[in-house]
């Protein structure tokens, strides 16, 4: 029996696109270059957030894939590690800051609760967070998982349930015939055919679409984490996901240079995880000291209990980043055939779900949750 889909990429959204297109009876083709959830999914924080996001076509998006960790949960209960600690975003810049009731404001307009606190009930909601701040949004809904855990668990169930899932496996190109992608050409030669590739392959999609003749100006936009131990574990060291509101601004910036804000919680083991850093150069793999220590810094202004602990250990990932900061979901009118699932950039736990479940329903034929119309693969093509 031949393939209905090959999904390229075992990421959240390649794994979650899979499982979702066996849930409806098709038969998927899943590989990987790596194995399943090595790429960007297993390196990040494990975030599912709104607190984060403006009014547009990514904050409802947002909303719908919080939703969808209900059915996370369900299948999967303890493994997914779902904590629901929500996340506040701290103000030490006036700026920032005053621009946070109209952005409250429109959070609640788009269905998330968000309520605004002085630096009082800031320190009463997170007794460590003693710098100096002008205020914070509180964002209850937010979540932490783990996301490789749910990755491979659900990879693993969509092999038993007869998806074919192939770690190391490498795509060496799509295979186009009268202008249609009608398949994968595999390194070596061998190729697997089906009536629909979605390239999920995060930060290393762009050498296979482009590769096919559609214009697609992915990157991979650097980040560097870092791990502190604390000198015992406890997991409620913070209680919720903390973010300086200048990452607010750091997360929609095109500039190529390197940007640092700061986000610091608590792991489910009761280290510490801090970020963020984000620059566009390629994929340089190279963990800068600098810039570890200047993470750490800018965390203890906000988190004075950071400094002094030991960095246990330091990372580096590659996020997909498009220039206008959408995703790319569903079918290339360009290229029939050709359906895409990247360019996330930072949300890609987060969206992944939801971006996987639009997929299989539109490639089956059924209406999908969201218009898919904001995320056109092919709107980069002029």
């Amino acid at each position: 029996m031949g393939y209905r889909v090959v999904v390229v990429g075992a990421g959240m959204v390649g794994v979650l696109t899979a499982w979702e297109l066996v849930q409806r009876g098709a038969r998927v083709c899943l590989l990987d270059a790596g194995e399943v959830s090595g790429g960007t999914t297993g390196l990040g924080e494990g975030n599912v957030l709104c607190s984060d996001k403006d009014a547009g076509p990514e904050l409802d998006l947002s909303v719908l894939a919080l939703a969808m960790y209900a059915d996370i949960e369900a299948w999967l209960g303890p493994e997914a590690r779902i904590r629901r600690k929500g996340a506040l975003i701290v103000h030490t810049d006036a700026r920032t800051w005053a621009a946070e009731p109209a952005r409250a404001e429109r959070l609640r307009a788009a269905g998330v609760a968000a309520e605004l606190l002085t630096p009082a009930e800031l320190l009463a909601c997170e007794p460590e967070l003693t710098g100096a701040v002008h205020g914070a949004l509180h964002v209850p809904g937010d979540l932490q998982c783990d996301p490789r855990s749910i990755v491979r668990a659900l990879a693993r169930r969509a092999a038993a349930e007869g998806a074919d899932v192939r770690e190391h496996t490498r795509v060496a190109s799509l295979v186009v015939e009268a202008q249609t992608v009608v398949g994968v050409r595999l390194e070596g030669g061998a190729e697997l055919r089906a009536p629909a590739v979605v390239v999920a392959a995060g930060p290393w999609s762009r050498e296979l679409v482009e590769g096919a003749g559609l214009a697609f100006p992915l990157e991979p936009r650097k980040g560097q984490l870092v791990r502190l131990a604390l000198s015992e574990p406890d997991e409620q060291f913070l209680r919720h996901k903390v973010v300086d509101g200048s990452y607010l601004l750091s997360v929609t910036s095109a500039a190529t240079g390197r940007e640092l804000s700061t986000v610091v919680e608590t792991t489910w083991d009761g280290a510490i995880v801090l970020g963020s850093s984000r620059e566009r150069s390629g994929f340089d793999p190279s963990v800068d000291p600098a810039v570890v220590a200047a993470m750490v810094e800018r965390g203890a202004r906000l988190v004075p209990g950071l400094a002094g602990l030991e960095v246990e250990t330091t990372w580096v990932g590659f996020r997909p980043w498009l220039p206008d900061h959408l995703p790319a979901i569903g079918p290339s009118r360009r290229l029939p055939g050709l359906w895409l699932g990247t360019g996330h950039e930072g949300a890609g736990v987060a969206l992944g779900p939801i971006t996987g479940r639009a997929l299989a329903a539109a490639i089956c034929g059924a209406p999908p949750p969201m218009d898919l119309a904001p995320f056109s693969a092919d709107r980069f093509a002029a």
